[in-house]
């Protein structure tokens, strides 16, 4: 709409004031100025589309042949007249499948009907406003039970493990607190050579740990 409004669209008339075109009429009707002002609103299939889309019958100021007043009437005034939402999204889409009848005509030799041209903005604004509809998000409420947890003594014995790494060390250290059952509390520690990352060292503290303990077993 902006590039109508600054007089950028290439029309034939615009075309020809930039010596780009020899032929100033308009390929759809015949009338022998090309505006943008008359592609949009004063061609024959422009205002039998705007018929059609404002349910108008011509006798007011619509269409204007000033573009100022045309847009005017289709950004403010219309907006008065009670006009459903749905009909005033489709304006903007309606102007740009008129682009596109025109040069379908021009280029291809094709020729869109008033109604195609309205039935094609209108499925192109239903679109564009079902994919800017989001969801509501819901607020469900989690009734995920909460993990319990056994202050010491646990019921089983359970071992604590924590290693110390530094990037500048030559050497990393590693140790563990294993409590049983019985309330007996056993320590290990260790020291060794330097591992690549903090991760090995945990991991080798944990291995520590597990290899502390003992698993029997009646399965041969």
């Amino acid at each position: 709409m902006w590039q109508a409004l600054s007089n950028c669209v290439p029309v034939c008339s615009r075309l020809t004031d930039r010596h780009c075109h020899s032929d100033r009429s308009c390929q759809r009707c015949g009338h022998d100025d090309e505006t943008v002002n008359h592609m949009l609103f004063e061609c024959f299939p422009s205002t039998q589309t705007w018929a059609l889309a404002l349910h108008l019958s011509f006798r007011g100021e619509f269409p204007s042949p000033s573009i100022y007043s045309n847009f005017d009437y289709l950004l403010n005034k219309i907006k008065k007249q009670d006009m459903p939402d749905d009909v005033l999204a489709r304006i903007p889409w309606i102007i740009w499948f008129m682009w596109r009848s025109r040069n379908g005509k021009v280029f291809e030799g094709k020729d869109s009907t008033p109604l195609e041209i309205l039935q094609s903005a209108t499925s192109e604004a239903d679109s564009w406003s079902l994919a800017h509809v989001f969801p509501e998000k819901r607020e469900v409420e989690d009734r995920t039970p909460l993990p319990v947890t056994q202050d010491s003594p646990s019921m089983r014995p359970f071992c604590r493990f924590d290693a110390s790494w530094k990037d500048d060390d030559a050497r990393y250290g590693g140790g563990f607190v294993m409590e049983k059952e019985d309330g007996i509390t056993i320590f290990g520690s260790f020291a060794s050579n330097r591992v690549l990352s903090p991760l090995h060292a945990e991991f080798n503290t944990l291995i520590l740990g597990h290899d502390s303990m003992t698993f029997e077993s009646d399965c041969v």
